[in-house]
Parts: structure tokens; sequence; C-alpha cells
């Protein structure tokens, strides 16, 4: 009887220290003394909590609300280093890689143009980082790779780096804009029409490369748009190469709800903002 007590009020204990310790609503809820992407980058770490939490990972649940906690106060601060994870040997190249160009575009600038892309990169190659140290769930390494390398084009197409500005933008010679049905990457037939006309002007044009953007509207949360986006600009270059035209011409770019162009009220459908823009330049 004494044996079974202790054992229970040690658990009770346990189970008390995880609701005190790991509060992730409480993180979540902090008031924000930073701006919008350290809102942005508290509640993505708040949701790494929640997922590691779901999974009794108390280790990573800590580190996360630590992170989120830490974006709280406004406080500024990068992606986690290398050393700080034991990377298994097959990845560690590719993640290493991939901090480097994140570190590379994430400035201050960036932050306050793109900052919930910017919020988006971090913490998802922190959440990459988590899994590969893991190296045991393929599907969730998979995931949060994806998310971060999303967030990272986005970033780096808009902000690109200082060589890459050493030659004068060429001119714009043509562009369409492919429309899309709510909540969907899939082309209608109005939609492959355009494709179709894009095919026949490009070899009028020949340009050396066309510029293929995805956006949405304001509809759904920003991450979930982000993805929409980058899916249905690869969905037009995909059915662009069907078409004939060499994917090495060809570069996708997606910004999700940030570059509308109608304005309307955040959470609003709007036809004329889930669209691919296709831009040829010589």
């Amino acid at each position: 009887m004494i044996l079974r007590a202790v054992m229970m009020a040690t658990a009770t204990m346990s189970l008390a220290a995880c609701g005190g310790n790991y509060d992730v609503m409480g993180a979540r809820s902090l008031p924000n003394r930073g701006d919008e992407f350290h809102r942005a980058l508290q509640t993505d770490y708040a949701d790494l909590a929640a997922s590691e939490k779901s999974e009794a990972d108390w280790a990573d649940t800590k580190e996360f609300l630590a992170r989120a906690r830490r974006a709280a106060t406004g406080e500024t601060f990068g992606p986690e280093a290398i050393n700080h994870r034991d990377i298994p040997g097959h990845a560690s190249k590719s993640i290493s890689d991939a901090r480097e160009r994140l570190v590379a575009v994430l400035n201050d600038g960036v932050r306050s143009s793109m900052p919930v892309m910017a919020a988006m990169a971090q913490s998802g190659f922190d959440c990459w980082m988590q899994e590969q140290e893991e190296d045991r769930q393929p599907e969730d390494i998979a995931a949060c790779r994806s998310t971060f390398n999303t967030a990272l084009r986005a970033l780096e197409a808009a902000n690109p780096a200082p060589a890459a500005q050493t030659t004068p933008a060429s001119p714009m010679l043509d562009q369409f804009q492919i429309y899309f049905d709510f909540d969907s990457a899939s082309l209608n037939s109005a939609a492959q029409a355009v494709v179709t006309q894009i095919s026949e002007v490009h070899d009028k044009y020949n340009p050396a490369t066309m510029l293929v953007i995805g956006h949405t509207d304001s509809a759904g949360s920003r991450k979930y748009n982000m993805i929409l986006s980058q899916s249905r600009a690869e969905t037009v270059y995909n059915a662009l190469a069907e078409e004939g035209i060499d994917q090495s011409e060809m570069q996708v770019e997606a910004y999700g709800e940030e570059r509308p162009r109608t304005s309307r009220p955040d959470g609003t459908r709007e036809q004329d903002n889930r669209r691919v823009d296709v831009i040829f330049k010589k």
C-alpha cells in the first residue's frame, strides 16, 4: 500500500510538472513586445512545442517554448546553431548548406518586409534540425524541410544576392495571369487555355527566362497560403513543360497572400488574387 501511494504521488507530481513547465498555451498567449516578425515567430515556435508535447518529447517541447518566449519579448535571434544538435552524417552537408543560405538572406530588412515568410523559414529550419537529429520519422523530416524550403525560396527570390544584381534587369516583354478556383491548385478549362496561349506566344518571343509566380487571396492562414501559392506555381510550371517549353527557361517563385492585385480585408476570398503570373524576359 505504501509503495502504491508513493508511485501514485510521483505520477501526480510528474503530470503537474508537465502542465506547469510545458505550458504551450501560456507561451502562445504571451503579449508580444516585438513586431510582426516576432509575433509570427512566437506562434510558429509554440506550434512546434505543441507538436513535440503531443509526442511526450519534453526536451524539445522545452526548447521550442523557450524560443517562443524569447520571440514574445521582441528579441531577434537566429536559427539554431549546427552544433546544437547531433545531426547524422548523411544529412550534415544539406543542413549546413541550408543554414548558410538562410543566414545570408535573413536580415532586418527581410524580417520587416516579409515577416511571416522570414519566421516560417527560421522555425522551419529549427524543426528540420530537430527531426533530423532524431532521424526516425522521415515524413516529419520531409514536412519540416518542405516548409523551410518553400519559405527560403520566397525570401531568396525577393531578395537576390548582391552578385545577382550586377546585371541590369531585363525589360518585360509580356505578362499573363492564370486564375485558380478557391483553395485549388488545379487548372480549370480557362486556365488551361491561357497555358496554351502562353506556349504560342513563347514561340514568337523566345524569351531567355520565364518567371512563374504563385499567389493566393487572404482566406486561410498565411502559412497555408504560402504553400498553396507554391503548388499553383508548380502546376503551371509543369503544364508549360508539357507544352514543350524547356524547364531550364522557367523560374518558379511564390508569395502567398503577400502581393495581392486587389486589396481586400484579411480572410477575404478574391478571385483576382488567386493567380499565377507568367512573365517573359529577354
